[in-house]
């Protein structure tokens, strides 16, 4: 089924599906600060209507996220159903090409690493900020350094039972996300590398960013892509791949390995020109930026029977009215009003980051 081709205001297309099906987490990341207000999650068939409308419109990968999702009762069911009906090619879902998840890892056993491969989960991108057990608990929220080592060690134990299930790294289809905070675990950079070198993983390295409020934001804590990737060079030989148009990552290929280290640049070189995302939250609001105050409630669509029409119609309102660029203009907010900066935004773990 051919998509419809749906652009915003600035000529960029719905492409990316990303959905909260959790805010809470066993996490509290400080970059992050997860508010766990137990907000009510809409049903696996409010968020099947909304991945199908998604779909339609031009959708052809989606992303499970959170909060933490592997928390989410509803997770394999909806995957299963996702499964079931991208094999269907009259359905607008049977686009898909990619089904992901976003997690911590610390619940990824054995038994639920294999539940979701055979669920139809394509790939996964693990969380994991820190070797060091002490620096892993800093980065974590965890004032328990025992309880953070043992955390840590549940982490690694996913990424192994993550690749024992059948998502391959060498086939891109296990990856590592790293934030990085200066001086808190800028000093872990070496031993990350070598950690999933030594897996044939891709690590990406993510500019700590200002989403939300409670994270206490400043520029002077972010550590830059150019440098850690120069700090790098020292040590790898690295061939630059670039970044893919509507993709977050700039890629370099790392020589005399399997692996390739990426770095996701919001505020050093943002990406908003061909930003492709829609974001929808645990409860039914659509955010189409990450650094957004503003969303719509969806709800009134999603109420039993739900209206597919109407929450199309509404779905193209609000993408075509999309002008977001927040992060190309992030200096010139802080430099115009750097008193009141940053914004009461919502948490990365709301918005499904």
């Amino acid at each position: 089924m051919k998509n419809e081709k749906l652009k915003d205001l600035l000529n960029r297309g719905l492409e990316v599906l990303r959905i909260s099906l959790q805010e809470n987490c066993n996490f509290s990341c400080i970059y992050c600060k997860p508010e766990n207000n137990n907000l009510k999650s809409l049903s696996v068939e409010q968020f099947k209507n909304i991945i199908y409308v998604a779909c339609k419109l031009g959708v052809n990968s989606l992303r499970l996220t959170g909060g933490e999702p592997l928390l989410s009762t509803q997770l394999e069911k909806l995957l299963y159903e996702i499964k079931l009906l991208r094999k269907i090619k009259s359905n607008p879902i049977s686009n898909l090409q990619d089904v992901a998840l976003t997690t911590n890892g610390f619940l990824l056993s054995k038994k639920k690493a294999d539940s979701l491969f055979k669920n139809g989960l394509d790939r996964i991108t693990i969380s994991l900020d820190a070797i060091d057990p002490d620096i892993f608990s800093k980065m974590i929220g965890e004032n328990n350094k025992l309880i953070g080592r043992e955390k840590l060690y549940k982490v690694l134990e996913g990424i192994d039972n993550s690749i024992d299930a059948g998502f391959s790294p060498k086939n891109g289809k296990l990856k590592i996300n790293t934030v990085i905070k200066k001086d808190i675990n800028d000093n872990q950079i070496f031993e990350l590398v070598n950690f999933a070198r030594e897996r044939s993983i891709e690590i990406r390295f993510i500019e700590y960013m200002d989403v939300g409020s409670a994270n206490n934001w400043k520029s002077s804590e972010v550590l830059f892509s150019e440098r850690i990737i120069n700090s790098l060079k020292e040590k790898y030989h690295l061939s630059n791949l670039g970044r893919f148009k509507g993709h977050t990552a700039n890629r370099w290929f790392m020589g005399d390995s399997e692996s390739y280290v990426s770095t996701v640049s919001s505020i050093s070189n943002p990406f908003c020109s061909d930003c492709n995302r829609l974001r929808i939250t645990s409860d039914g609001y659509a955010y189409t930026c990450l650094f957004s105050s503003e969303s719509k409630n969806l709800n009134q669509w999603l109420a039993e029977p739900i209206n597919i029409l109407e929450l199309e119609k509404e779905i193209k309102k609000i993408w075509r009215s999309r002008d977001d660029k927040y992060s190309e203009n992030r200096i010139k907010i802080l430099e115009k009003d750097s008193k009141k900066y940053p914004k009461n935004h919502p948490s990365m773990a709301y918005l499904g980051g």
